[in-house]
């Protein structure tokens, strides 16, 4: 019987795991859809806005047709809120898709690519896809960016370097002046891609965006997203500053129509908002540290955080606290050598995971196994 031929790099890899849906969770473990928290996925606990629920009803009535493939309206609301020219706006169907056609446009056999681990999966599976080979750079060891080892470990073959700022899974934060100094050390031969997808929850002084650099310089493109603080994740709605020309080179290597209509009436209406979406970074801020509070006067490990999540370790294997916790209805992400992630939800969802952290916490101390 004859069978088509894979890619040997693609045939070996582990399909991207999402995090385990509600309904999947609430049949295996006996629970009602209503009452499992998932908190593994880094989503924002609530809904979109009534208004962008208005618009999207509205924006049914023309699925029939093809979406703008260039975003105009999109572009056009972003120039404003960003301050930059409409032709230095990327857009594609969320941030991972940004990054994944950026590795398709600079990479291919011979090249390769540099970014710390652990980071954000889809800068692994995008070096594979684009055919390059991959130097990972461990993170420091406060879970922080190691940028003096990344700039070594750039050499002639090095097309692309990845940055996740603030990093995912570890929710550190490399400080502005920093990351300037950086990208001074890295040649305009390689392009550099700066991850924002939770710029907007950062509340640490010494952090600054990098927006305002991507229109001068001309390597450094920044991808941000509507999936997250704008609570758009079903929708799939990314977009990246870069200067002009390379926002250009770049769109070569996308699909075309990868944003539906709905999507961008959705990221138009909800930028109208500012001070709306401060007041959920506030509540992230005030649900974030909460959580970490609970982690200091429980003893439990965790990395402190300037996203919507933290990463944390009690001392059990990762799958044996996974475990622990959808026992309780509770959906967190499971990590490697024992560090689990844990979204930051509404209160009662914080409350609940804290609840299930208290009652299974003594057994999950014990000495084991951390694979």
């Amino acid at each position: 019987m004859f069978v088509p031929r894979f890619r040997p790099d693609i045939a070996g890899l582990a399909r991207y795991k999402a995090g385990r849906p509600i309904s999947e969770v609430a049949r295996s473990y006996g629970f009602e859809p209503a009452d499992v928290v998932k908190l593994a996925s880094n989503e924002n606990p609530l809904p979109p806005f009534p208004e962008v629920e208005k618009a999207m009803a509205e924006a049914l009535t023309e699925v029939n047709r093809y979406p703008d493939d260039d975003a105009y309206q999109l572009r056009e609301a972003l120039s404003r809120h960003l301050d930059v020219a409409p032709d230095q706006i990327w857009v594609g169907g969320g941030s991972s898709e940004l990054l994944r056609v950026a590795a398709l446009a600079v990479g291919g056999p011979g090249t390769t690519a540099v970014y710390a681990w652990p980071s954000f999966v889809i800068y692994r599976l995008a070096t594979i896809w684009a055919m390059s080979q991959a130097r990972e750079v461990p993170l420091d060891a406060a879970f922080a960016h190691d940028l003096e080892r990344m700039a070594e470990t750039v050499g002639s073959d090095t097309t692309v370097v990845y940055v996740c700022n603030p990093n995912n899974p570890t929710g550190t934060v490399v400080p502005a002046d920093d990351l300037r100094r950086f990208l001074d050390a890295i040649p305009e031969r390689c392009l550099v891609v700066v991850d924002e997808a939770y710029g907007e929850y950062v509340t640490d002084p010494t952090y600054s965006t990098m927006l305002p650099e991507a229109v001068s310089r001309p390597n450094l493109v920044v991808t941000r997203t509507f999936s997250k603080v704008y609570g758009l994740a079903a929708l799939r709605v990314g977009y990246a500053v870069a200067s002009a020309d390379l926002v250009a080179e770049l769109r070569k290597a996308q699909a075309p129509f990868t944003v539906t209509s709905i999507g961008q009436v959705a990221a138009v209406e909800a930028l109208r908002y500012p001070a709306r979406v401060a007041e959920r970074v506030e509540a992230n801020r005030v649900g974030r540290e909460w959580l970490e509070e609970r982690f200091a006067e429980l003893g439990v490990s965790f990395v402190p955080s300037q996203a919507n999540f933290v990463f944390f370790r009690v001392g059990a294997s990762t799958d044996r606290t996974t475990e622990a916790f959808l026992r309780h209805g509770v959906i967190v992400r499971p990590m490697a050598d024992g560090w689990v992630r844990v979204t930051v939800g509404t209160p009662e969802e914080n409350r609940r995971f804290v609840e299930a952290l208290e009652e299974e916490l003594s057994a999950l101390s014990q000495p084991g196994d951390l694979a």
